[in-house]
């Protein structure tokens, strides 16, 4: 049996041709957006990495912000509570009206980035379970560094397979804030580039990120987590 990850936090970035922003063509993407409070945002801020549009954080470590750069769009939903079909409708509808307000007609690559959390059933410290499981040098060898361990982690790269463009890479960490906890991401690079009508395409490349990390990412911790 795997997982029920809990996402908290969502990620795109859609790369576009450089261009010299337009401070007043951004605020009215953030005008446009502001009146549909499901996506919108409450400030607009020029800044010497962008423009920024941001909603006021709730709770510590809340953000939602989309700022847009000379080259590309970022959106970010981290600690609110935001589902994959939420960022899945903000990326969408974000995406759709930036690109016709700025006369983009076409994104150049997409980018999207879940982080979740996750128990080990069989372990109440997720440092022992990934030194023992998944890392597995032994016991003495950790003694070897003198010290207790804080936290680790491992990084794996799959690249594109069976036809498919898109390439994932996958962090399995220790999360400080919950020791029993394993904090996962997956970032999944799509190089293809996608036309400003077919922005809805973006929300399957989302969701084919977050199936790879609640499918085969979680299925394979969970071949480890045994007593």
């Amino acid at each position: 049996m795997s997982y029920d990850p809990r996402s908290i936090a969502f990620a795109a970035e859609i790369l576009y041709p450089p261009q010299q922003l337009r401070a007043d063509l951004v605020q009215s993407v953030h005008n446009t957006l502001y009146r549909q409070p499901a996506i919108g945002y409450q400030n607009f801020q020029v800044a010497p990495d962008g423009i920024h549009l941001s909603n006021l954080p709730q709770a510590p470590g809340q953000i939602s912000v989309a700022t847009f750069a000379w080259d590309r769009l970022v959106l970010r939903e981290e600690l609110r509570g935001t589902t994959v079909e939420d960022f899945a409708t903000r990326v969408v509808n974000v995406t759709t009206i930036a690109f016709q307000a700025l006369g983009i007609a076409s994104s150049l690559a997409q980018q999207f980035v879940v982080r979740s959390l996750i128990a080990p059933r069989h372990h109440r410290d997720g440092r022992e379970f990934l030194s023992r499981k998944l890392v597995a040098p032994g016991g003495d060898a950790w003694q070897t560094f003198g010290r207790p361990l804080q936290a680790l982690g491992v990084r794996l790269v799959f690249p594109p397979h069976q036809g498919g463009r898109e390439t994932y890479h996958v962090r399995i960490e220790t999360w400080p804030q919950d020791p029993r906890s394993l904090w996962l991401e997956n970032t999944g690079s799509h190089p293809a580039p996608l036309a400003t009508a077919d922005a809805p395409q973006l929300a399957e490349l989302l969701f084919s990120t977050y199936r790879y990390l609640s499918g085969p990412v979680c299925d394979f911790l969970a071949t480890l987590d045994t007593p």
